[in-house]
């Protein structure tokens, strides 16, 4: 829903990533709120293992979000490239991914989308949580229409593949999954379909 550019702070000398809201989204008021949503959920957080960010606005009708600029890879990219990982690597990162979502989660904050490929990791091992673009105020409105999941299939909580509304618990599901794929180097679920993954997060051990 938003193309990110790399781009260079004049007034602080720095890189930024700037997240540019696509051209026609911003006249879809579900897709406005949501952008927005992203923006205000993040933007409220101050936590070291969350990308930062620095500034939220409109210019000539373009939503954008500018951001901490974070050089480094997936933590997807990392498993495919190396497979399981040492056990002592697997909780250094998990510690920090913990620590973010419970930063995230006491300011009644839920992610909903923590995957690998939401999570950069730098050469020094510093873990980011990125995309909170469909993080959930605890309470706000739902956005999501009840015949739509979203979030990735391989990370989804069994209550959100029932269609249920998410929670604290769906964030740890999902960071669960994660701590799985650093371990194995595999999903826990596979299938032909999302509707096959999904099933047998509902019904497999």
């Amino acid at each position: 829903m938003a193309d990110v550019y790399l781009a260079h702070d004049e007034l602080l000398n720095r890189e930024v990533a700037i997240k540019v809201l696509r051209g026609n989204l911003a006249l879809d008021p579900v897709a406005l709120l949501r952008f927005q949503r992203e923006a205000n959920a993040a933007s409220g957080l101050s936590h070291p293992n969350i990308v930062e960010v620095y500034d939220v606005g409109e210019e000539q009708g373009h939503h954008y979000i500018v951001m901490e600029y974070v050089r480094g890879k997936t933590l997807k990219q990392l498993i495919q490239q190396r497979g399981a990982l040492e056990k002592k690597e697997a909780l250094a990162i998990m510690d920090q991914l913990v620590s973010a979502v419970n930063e995230a989660h006491k300011n009644n904050i839920i992610h909903r989308d923590i995957k690998p490929q939401n999570v950069l990791i730098k050469d020094d091992g510093t873990v980011k949580i990125a995309d909170f673009g469909i993080a959930t105020v605890a309470d706000a409105l739902q956005l999501t229409q009840t015949d739509t999941v979203l979030g990735s299939v391989h990370y989804l909580a069994p209550e959100l593949a029932r269609g249920e509304s998410a929670s604290m618990q769906s964030d740890i599901y999902s960071l669960g999954v994660c701590f799985y794929e650093l371990l194995t180097g595999e999903v826990p679920f596979r299938g032909e379909s999302p509707v096959q993954v999904a099933m047998k997060h509902l019904k497999e051990e």
